[in-house]
């Protein structure tokens, strides 16, 4: 029974975790997604891998804590094979399992230790080595983090609206590197569905790269001129709008990003929220696309 207490107290903590750091943006949806799929975790799997480490730790005195704590940090981290990136919670879940099912244990004990000071000292240090390790989970060499990659995006001088920028297409270059980063020229095209508006033109480019894990806090927009002059766009004049996937016309499926950009209306507002106009004018694009697939060129 404290086991599901546990599992039950450390899914609540985290869904308040992360409803505290996005409620600002309006993210109250995250709560119950948050709270169904970590207490899915910590009842399959944080359950079985806290009754395994106290069956190991059992008949242990000395270095208990730490083992114990050892055992579900472990357990936590070895997740990052199944659902990479997402470790990062099963380490914080496993910590905060730790911490709470020690406490439990504590409370419902006759024969512990009555000096509480000195256990919560302790329980403290093993939980502080444990936070420590949730760094550890990021340093875990993966494929997808070697393949991570951080784009210039070179834009028509002064575009306004969505680019989309496609992966995976047949026949279309590779992306180039220059100094570390990969090149994004973008193109300006009219989209059929839209003509005869003012949001029918839109930033595309298209790649035979493959669609990779992108270190989007390292990308960087310039406006160029006919001269290939660049001039570097502020954050405030970028909104990040998504991406998703498409059919291409031979069944293949390939990916693609979007992303808005303003040099009339740059500030928290648009990076934050981006245009209406755009993103209806994104809408559009990824309908046409879904329904017609990447044309030829």
């Amino acid at each position: 029974m404290n086991k599901l207490k546990t599992a039950l107290y450390t899914s609540l903590i985290l869904s308040t975790f992360m409803l505290m750091l996005s409620i600002m943006g309006g993210g109250l949806w995250i709560f119950p997604i948050v709270l169904i799929y970590a207490l899915a975790g910590n009842v399959g799997y944080g359950i079985p891998v806290s009754l395994l480490s106290d069956w190991l730790t059992k008949k242990m005195w000395k270095g208990r804590l730490m083992t114990a704590g050892f055992i579900h940090a472990l357990f936590g981290g070895l997740t990052y094979f199944v659902i990479d990136g997402f470790a990062w919670f099963a380490v914080i879940c496993a910590v905060i399992f730790f911490f709470i099912d020690e406490r439990l244990k504590k409370k419902h004990r006759s024969n512990v230790d009555s000096d509480n000071k000195k256990f919560y000292l302790k329980l403290g240090s093993v939980v502080f080595v444990l936070s420590a390790m949730i760094v550890v989970v990021n340093w875990i060499p993966g494929k997808e983090k070697e393949e991570g990659i951080k784009s210039q995006y070179l834009i028509p001088e002064g575009h306004e609206g969505t680019i989309v920028v496609f992966y995976g297409v047949v026949d279309q270059p590779s992306l180039e590197k220059e100094d570390g980063f990969s090149m994004v020229p973008v193109g300006i095209e009219s989209l059929p569905t839209l003509m005869r508006t003012d949001i029918e033109r839109f930033g595309v480019y298209r790649t035979s790269t493959k669609d990779q894990i992108h270190h989007v806090s390292e990308n960087q927009y310039f406006y160029v001129d006919e001269e290939g002059n660049r001039v570097l766009i502020e954050d405030e004049c970028i909104y990040l709008s998504g991406g998703g996937r498409v059919t291409q016309s031979d069944g293949g499926n390939m990916t693609y990003d979007a992303f808005q950009v303003t040099n009339s209306a740059c500030g928290e507002d648009f990076h934050l929220n981006g245009n209406e106009r755009y993103s209806a004018q994104g809408r559009e694009i990824e309908k046409y696309y879904e329904e017609h697939g990447e044309r030829d060129e």
